[in-house]
């Protein structure tokens, strides 16, 4: 039924069309061509939309609606030069909301369709933030998820600022006691807590080589920077540092792989990154990391992931070599209400001739997302328990015990979208205790930063 009406529809449009171009004394004023020319792409006519709308705007240059409707057509006749060129017109002729948001949305799917998703996005965000109503709004996001999808490249930037209690991971205690010695010892400087503020950025992007319904196959990149303002505090505590002296910096590249497995719920996947890091602006270390995972989707909307690591670190200049084994396994659930949760527990084995990177380490962690905003905000919270052991320690001859817990709060702002993203503030705190007072550390901060509402 729906096939005979289209073919009903086809055979109107092509019948009026040639009914005005037969009759000497019919002649179609330029909104009938105008309506004429969007019934024709609709109904799949785009070669007479295109012929319509060249009749208009050889008239008039300044027709937006032709524009539209050429770039649309043109699109469809797959003369993507010409449907940019028309969008483009578009754009530059368009005067208020709705005008506006129509010309970005021809450009984005102009940009898509001659293979340029990435442009194509920043159009839909633009289209986005302009959009008349939330109906408009919508309709936008749901274009910006399906270009997503087909695009190959995917890039996310990151950026926080975040005044912190203790920026150098020191001690909160003002004396320790050292080497199983009956007296303790002053803390001073970079070994006590110095508090300021960090800036840090990065970026990650993959690049989708395969992408088919069994396999998936992605080039990775990734480069973060983190950096250090300290306070006129911890600058009194330690005349001579620098909150440069403590900056990281990092960079990878990589590749990975994932399989659909029988029954269509569950991957599994191995992924291997090259990657170096600098401190203090001097070369850290280089790593090689190769690892397997495996997720699994539920009946009751959850999905179970679980993941084995092994990490190669090459030391640079003084710092020894280290072997690290890791693995995770974690559980997340959508609730009826529409809130999240998860949990997971972790385990680390590194061994290395330093003490420092030789250690054991456990971690539990949960999560629970609220679905529904309090207010403006919307609430994440999540907290973490974990314990270390070092089994050599330079400073005691019973080792380096550690017991930390971390609490965290995050609130996002929906209300505030600027272009899809949204700001977001996480309150933190985490206190170290450890039978070595050195090692005993506390931390307070306010993180903000922003992230893509979709």
């Amino acid at each position: 039924m729906r096939l005979l009406r289209r073919k009903i529809g086809l055979a109107l449009v092509a019948l009026a069309f040639a009914a005005a171009q037969a009759s000497a004394q019919a002649v179609l004023t330029p909104g009938q061509m105008r309506d004429l020319a969007g019934q024709a792409v609709l109904q799949g006519q785009a070669g007479l939309a295109f012929d319509l709308t060249g009749a208009l705007i050889a008239r008039d240059d300044t027709d937006l609606d032709a524009h539209l409707i050429r770039s649309r057509a043109a699109r469809n006749l797959g003369r993507n030069d010409d449907a940019l060129t028309h969008a483009r017109r578009s754009w530059s002729l368009a005067d208020g909301e709705e005008a506006r948001y129509a010309a970005a949305l021809a450009m984005a799917q102009a940009l898509s369709s001659s293979g340029r998703r990435t442009a194509a996005q920043l159009w839909l965000r633009r289209a986005i933030q302009i959009a008349p109503d939330e109906a408009h709004k919508a309709r936008a996001t749901e274009d910006f998820r399906y270009v997503r999808r087909q695009n190959p490249w995917s890039t996310a930037l990151r950026f926080s600022v975040t005044p912190s209690s203790n920026i150098n991971n020191g001690s909160r205690n003002e004396t320790s006691e050292l080497f199983g010695l009956p007296f303790e010892f002053a803390l001073e400087g970079e070994a006590r807590a110095l508090s300021g503020v960090e800036i840090s950025g990065g970026l990650s992007t993959r690049y989708r080589i395969i992408d088919s319904a069994r396999k998936r196959t992605d080039l990775l990149f990734g480069a973060s920077h983190r950096t250090y303002v300290l306070s006129d505090e911890a600058q009194e505590l330690a005349p001579d540092a620098d909150g440069a002296d403590f900056a990281t910096s990092s960079v990878f590249l990589g590749v990975q792989e994932d399989y659909a497995l029988p029954g269509g719920r569950a991957r599994l996947g191995w992924d291997a990154r090259l990657g170096r890091t600098w401190y203090g602006g001097d070369p850290l270390l280089t790593y090689t990391r190769i690892g397997g995972n495996y997720r699994r989707a539920t009946a009751n909307n959850g999905m179970l992931s679980l993941s084995v690591n092994h990490e190669g670190q090459a030391g640079e200049g003084t710092r020894e070599d280290a072997t690290i084994w890791s693995a995770h396994l974690g559980y997340g659930l959508s609730l009826a209400s529409g809130n999240t949760i998860s949990v997971s527990t972790s385990f680390v084995r590194s061994e290395s001739d330093a003490d420092f990177l030789d250690y054991t380490q456990r971690a539990v962690s949960a999560r629970y997302g609220l679905g529904s905003p309090i207010g403006p905000a919307q609430l994440d919270f999540g907290l973490t328990l974990s314990e270390k052991r070092h089994d050599r320690s330079s400073l005691t001859t019973n080792g380096r015990d550690e017991r930390s817990i971390e609490a965290r709060v995050t609130a996002a702002f929906p209300e505030m979208d600027f272009y899809g993203f949204i700001p977001t503030v996480t309150l933190s705190a985490e206190r170290t205790h450890a039978n070595i007072d050195l090692y005993e550390t506390e931390n307070f901060g306010i993180q903000v930063g922003i992230r893509s509402a979709f």
